[in-house]
């Protein structure tokens, strides 16, 4: 299933690509509409529509669930705490030579 990624250039060459986000667990409070621990590689956020409920401030995410044996489980569309969801890896800027 392919996963948003950043581009990386070395040496003129086009790497290959590299996950956005790491897979990150979130616990039953991090998370609405399920219950217990959840192990999640998120595909997509969207920044744009966040949601207010709970004094908590919540973003739309597609993710991708992982089990416990580290096999991919299925594709889900979660509401997530903003403050909990990680940071994406930084893009790197390809260096150009003249």
């Amino acid at each position: 299933m392919p996963v948003p990624t950043a581009l990386m250039f070395r040496g003129g060459r086009l790497l290959p690509r590299l996950p956005r986000w790491p897979a990150t667990e979130f616990a039953e409070s991090d998370y609405r509409h399920g219950s217990g621990t959840l192990r999640l590689r998120i595909v997509h956020i969207d920044w744009d529509h966040s949601i207010i409920r709970d004094g908590a401030t919540w973003l739309e995410a597609d993710a991708v669930e992982i089990d416990s044996a580290g096999h991919l489980a299925g594709r889900r569309q979660i509401l997530i705490r903003a403050e909990r969801l990680p940071a994406p890896l930084a893009r790197k800027r390809p260096r150009l030579r003249v």
